[in-house]
């Protein structure tokens, strides 16, 4: 009877267990459905999030860009690009109230206006002044200009049918009032092309031997149809032809300093030199 009992009891037992068994596997199981459904919310929040933030940088680029826009916009019409510090650089012979003049460039325009439409207003400089050879304008700060020149140097003047001329480096011939105190032109009247010639030569001088020039006479001969005569500071005197006369003269430092006494050096054919009187032509 015991015994019967006994078995009824364990066999209660093992069917409770085994019920406590299918739930907890069930419970499992069903945990196990949930958790992938989870991990896929998680995820999806995740992008939402990154999504928002990367949006936000986007429209804060957006807005640093336009108000970086504006605020340039608002510089450019404003007082604070107007020019008020203008340097000129390179000028020898030209002032630097001619540069301004004739490039049209001054303080108190607007500096960005100058310097986009830079390129026509040197054409222009060029074109109204032969001694202007280059320009070159460059901004070096928020209202500051400057302006570098490189000069058609300006060698002397010349007396053509009673007008003055002042004659260039290049060989242009610019009207002037008044008279320079460089190279003094002479009887070159009619003949403006050999003027233009002789003054491109000697343009290519270097400067301490085109100072030391005092006057050059245009006296052609039937022999020497292109011949010109310069007379030195240092008192010597050159025959010369002026469509040679400028690689010539490139040796006048050498040859005056073998000569004994003041006289004449004649470059027109070969290169030689004798004193005054001794074979004076």
């Amino acid at each position: 009877m015991l015994d019967d009992r006994s078995a009824i009891e364990h066999h209660k037992y093992s069917r409770r267990l085994t019920e406590l068994e299918k739930r907890s596997a069930a419970a499992q199981q069903q945990q196990n459905k949930r958790s992938p459904k989870t991990h896929i919310g998680n995820k999806i929040r995740g992008i939402r999030v990154k999504r928002y933030v990367f949006n936000g940088e986007r429209v804060l680029k957006l807005v640093v860009l336009f108000s970086v826009i504006l605020l340039f916009m608002i510089y450019i019409i404003s007082p604070w690009s107007k020019v008020t510090t203008l340097h000129v650089t390179g000028n020898h012979d030209l002032t630097k109230e001619q540069v301004e003049k004739n490039t049209n460039i001054y303080p108190g325009r607007f500096i960005w206006g100058v310097y986009l439409t830079r390129h026509q207003l040197i054409k222009q400089a060029i074109h109204k002044n032969p001694q202007i050879k280059s320009l070159k304008v460059e901004v070096t700060g928020p209202q500051s200009l400057r302006i570098s020149v490189k000069e058609n140097a300006l060698l002397g003047t010349a007396v053509i049918n009673n007008d003055t001329y002042a004659v260039l480096a290049d060989g242009q011939l610019q009207r002037t009032k008044s008279a320079d105190n460089g190279i003094a032109y002479k009887r070159f009247d009619g003949h403006k092309k050999a003027l233009a010639t002789a003054a491109t030569q000697l343009g290519k001088l270097k400067p301490a031997i085109r100072n030391g020039i005092s006057s050059v006479s245009y006296q052609p001969t039937k022999e020497y149809p292109d011949r010109i005569i310069i007379y030195m500071r240092d008192g010597n005197t050159i025959y010369g032809d002026l469509n040679t006369i400028g690689d010539k003269m490139e040796y006048y430092p050498a040859i005056a300093a073998s000569m004994k006494n003041k006289g004449i050096i004649d470059l027109q054919v070969g290169a030689y030199s004798y004193d005054y009187g001794s074979k004076d032509k």
